[in-house]
């Protein structure tokens, strides 16, 4: 085998020299390929390739692989250096922000930054979807049913496509198929402080919500039961009687908002049709009550009638069917009857023709022929008038076999009449049921946070509350063909008087300067300086969009009815994703 000469760093090959010089080692061509495939190995490995079978190194391969374990412990050591994890226990609403660029997680509450490590999300031709999520499903222990049945434990769903945070290997680059993944002990105490429906911001630059309030953000009223006498701090308050005044038509404001009628009255518009709007709430909900009991009672008279004409049918068959066996019986006696009475006839003219034929007959002979003929013709007559009476008898039967049959088919139309009455009261009284039952879905969604869309793209603004669409309306945006950015406001809390709503805001950045990487520091800090300004004309942009956009007033009381801490309104130039659907809230994407 030929012989050739290769130099190679002595740091690489792990000699016991510190020195940087170089020494020439001979080697095999054979020995050469493998050497070279070496260099696609990281630092771990490679020692272990050049250790093992060199019987003067005195490394076994055991050793080797304590030596790749150790390695890989301590890049598992330095991912959770990284991690950061404040020293105080968060207030929900969180907000989850993912930074592809950066490969890290931040995840805010009201008060700043809760807990921030790295990732390792989508790479190349699985890329990460970027754009605005929620949670929608949690399950500690799950297996990927798209990837070989791969584990993913501590797993947070935010697409029902297969996109989802969970634990993972990371190796501090892209090498998902599409998930996040988050170191194991992260994602588990993540998994223990998020809550169905958490905001999960994706982009590719990191995020970040910032303490805004604006006016035409929304505002929040007391539920139902509550009172509002923090919303009137210099009015006194008195328990609501008989003797107050009523609002509007028959809308008492003072049982609506827990305040006397009177100083209702001095509470501003809104407040009125607030409490307006739940009265003919409650009045529609004790109208579908009453449309379920109406239709039960509608469906049990009809049953009722439809039983009895059942019955009536059925004896009309059984009247029927007694009429055919009876017109059955007297036509098979009236055919014989009928067949006695030709048998005796040709009987009689026989016997006629065979006396024509007689000569000579004598007078005693003549005689006795006349009473043979006599006997033979009354015998027929006999027969004859028999046919006749059964053959009118069976006609008898046959008419009233007729009438029976026109009676059966009577009420048999009236008893499938009946029935199609029934099925129509049965068809009205689930109808009914669905309607009280969403909206008794409804009532029990009011407890949860409302989410809110408005799009850009579909000049609409789209309202949700536990995964149901509640509201859907056009709306108006000043300059329409000029961008608003992609913006998201959390409702944070609201305050001790139960009506201003604490904000914040998160511009999410739709176009980037570039995604190559930069080459020195002079172009990471020009990077850096540029994003920083993006996002500051970002953050004044939030300000900007909701100055241009515009809500129905009763769109917007629909919303603020509900409004409480967790809410939150979503403003982007697009539309929303194909991945918005049933168990859904928006998803938006970000381009």
């Amino acid at each position: 085998m030929g012989q050739m000469t290769y130099s190679v760093p002595r740091k690489d090959l792990v000699f016991s020299m510190k020195t940087r010089r170089t020494r020439t080692i001979s080697v095999g061509v054979g020995a050469l390929a493998m050497a070279v495939g070496l260099f696609a190995s990281g630092p771990a490995e490679a020692q272990f390739f050049f250790n093992y079978g060199n019987g003067n190194s005195g490394y076994t391969q055991k050793k080797a692989k304590k030596k790749l374990q150790a390695s890989r412990t301590k890049r598992d050591n330095a991912s959770k250096s990284k991690q950061i994890i404040a020293d105080r226990e968060p207030e929900s609403p969180l907000v989850l922000a993912v930074s592809l660029r950066r490969q890290r997680i931040s995840v805010y509450d009201s008060k700043g930054l809760v807990m921030e490590g790295p990732i390792s999300s989508g790479r190349v031709g699985h890329a990460t979807p970027t754009g605005i999520f929620s949670i929608l499903q949690k399950n500690r222990k799950h297996y990927s049913n798209l990837y070989y049945n791969a584990p993913m434990p501590n797993m947070q769903r935010i697409t029902w496509s297969g996109v989802a945070l969970h634990a993972g290997q990371l190796p501090g680059y892209p090498a998902s198929h599409g998930c996040i993944r988050l170191p194991y002990n992260f994602s588990k105490r993540l998994f223990e402080l998020t809550d169905m429906g958490t905001r999960v911001i994706v982009a590719q630059d990191p995020v970040k919500p910032v303490a805004f309030n604006h006016p035409r953000l929304f505002a929040a009223y007391p539920a139902e039961g509550d009172t509002m006498h923090a919303l009137l701090p210099q009015q006194e308050v008195r328990v609501a009687d008989a003797s107050d005044q009523q609002f509007g038509s028959s809308v008492e404001v003072g049982s609506v908002l827990g305040v006397s009628t009177a100083l209702a009255a001095e509470a501003p518009s809104s407040f009125d049709a607030i409490a307006a709007m739940r009265a003919e709430r409650r009045a529609e909900m004790e109208l579908l009550t009453q449309a379920v009991t109406g239709a039960q009672n509608e469906k049990a008279l009809l049953l009722t009638a439809a039983t009895s004409l059942a019955k009536a049918s059925k004896q009309a068959e059984a009247g029927v069917r007694e009429a055919a066996g009876e017109a059955k019986r007297l036509a098979a006696a009236a055919r014989k009857a009928t067949q006695a009475r030709d048998v005796a006839h040709k009987k009689l003219e026989k016997f006629a023709r065979g006396v024509e034929s007689k000569k000579d007959i004598s007078p005693e002979q003549a005689v006795k022929l006349a009473e043979q003929e006599d006997t033979l013709e009354k015998a027929f007559l006999d027969l004859a008038e028999s046919a006749d009476s059964t053959k009118a008898e069976a006609d008898k039967a046959a008419e009233a076999l007729a009438a029976a049959k026109e009676t059966a088919a009577a009420a048999e139309a009236k008893r499938a009449a009946a029935a199609v009455a029934v099925r129509a009261a049965d068809a009205r009284l689930s109808s009914a049921r669905e309607a009280e039952a969403a909206a008794k879905r409804r009532e029990a969604k009011r407890n949860e946070p409302v989410h809110v869309f408005v799009s850009r793209k579909t000049q609409k603004v789209y309202v949700r509350q536990g995964y149901e669409p509640i509201a859907e309306a056009p709306i108006t945006i000043e300059r329409p063909d000029e961008p608003l950015g992609t913006h998201v406001f959390t409702a944070l809390s609201v305050d001790s008087q139960g009506h201003d709503v604490n904000w914040s805001a998160t511009s999410i950045p739709t176009n980037t300067s570039g995604t190559s990487k930069p080459r020195n520091r002079k172009e990471r800090e020009a990077a850096e300086a540029a994003r920083l300004a993006s996002s500051n004309r970002l953050s004044q942009s939030a300000e900007e969009a909701l100055q241009r956009v515009s809500i129905p007033d009763d769109v917007r009381l629909k919303i603020e009815d509900v409004m409480k801490p967790g809410s939150s309104l979503i403003v982007s130039d697009n539309g929303l994703s194909n991945e918005t659907g049933k168990f859904t809230d928006f998803i938006v994407p970000v381009r």
